[in-house]
């Protein structure tokens, strides 16, 4: 299995995706927030590039059961029913709808990786159950980190070299890229303090500036969640069961 990293949505765009397995990350904040909104009873979501589109997109579905939710440099868009923390998405007001969702990262991320084979939303959260799915699959990775505005960051590589201790721990034979082995060695560094690695990285010490420091111990949590959301068909949504093709990859 070659495991590949990309830094950001415009890397990941250069790459081929073909047959791959690729994990989208954005740990501070977006993918965290929609694993939460998940276990909080989510439907889905719709990820968009821009403002304007998440609005006429609900204007056009005309229903209660789809909500606006979304940031520009970590502030809620006016007007939209969520932001991007994961406090916003609690049960009472997400849970059965579906969230038409565009950040200034990670739904940039998402739209880059459409053209994967299967697309997976990642994060610390969720890592043990992340790491079985890819098992299961059996594909080449590519781990698509959303980083800031087109540049590298810290937590989102982190995340990334966790998920490929992970699958070494695993006893995968793997085979990595360069950028892979670097964010490994990033992770080896971090991985006995991640809380402390998402208060120190540059975006999360803006975080804590602009009063979002709340969400930054949400998003360390390690394996806290079972759930593994997937993209297909312009869509993220929960899909439990294991494909007759990674089966047959597996029996």
């Amino acid at each position: 299995m070659e495991i590949d990293l990309a830094f950001s949505p415009e890397e990941v765009e250069r790459k081929d995706l073909q047959g791959k397995a690729v994990v989208v990350i954005d740990v501070l904040r977006a993918t965290s927030t929609m694993i939460v909104a998940f276990e909080n009873g989510c439907a889905a979501f719709i990820p968009v590039g821009t403002i304007e589109e998440a609005r006429n997109l609900v204007a056009q579905k005309k229903s209660p059961d789809f909500l606006l939710g979304g940031e520009r440099g970590a502030i809620p868009v006016e007007g939209f029913h969520c932001g991007n923390s994961p406090r916003d998405y609690v049960r009472g007001r997400v849970k059965g709808k579906t969230v038409v969702l565009t950040t200034t990262n990670g739904t940039r991320a998402l739209v880059a990786s459409r053209k994967g084979a299967e697309i997976f939303v990642g994060a610390f959260l969720n890592l043990a159950a992340l790491i079985q799915r890819l098992v299961e699959s059996g594909r080449d990775v590519l781990i698509a980190c959303s980083g800031e505005k087109g540049f590298f960051c810290l937590d989102d590589t982190v995340c990334g070299g966790a998920m490929v201790a992970r699958l070494e721990e695993n006893g995968i034979a793997i085979r990595p890229r360069e950028s892979a082995q670097a964010a490994r060695i990033l992770y080896d560094r971090y991985a006995r303090d991640i809380p402390g690695l998402l208060r120190s990285c540059e975006w999360g010490q803006q975080l804590e500036r602009m009063g979002w420091g709340e969400d930054i111990p949400i998003c360390a949590q390690l394996d806290s969640s079972d759930l593994v959301p997937v993209f297909k068909g312009g869509r993220i949504f929960l899909d439990r069961s294991r494909s007759e093709e990674a089966k047959n990859r597996i029996d």
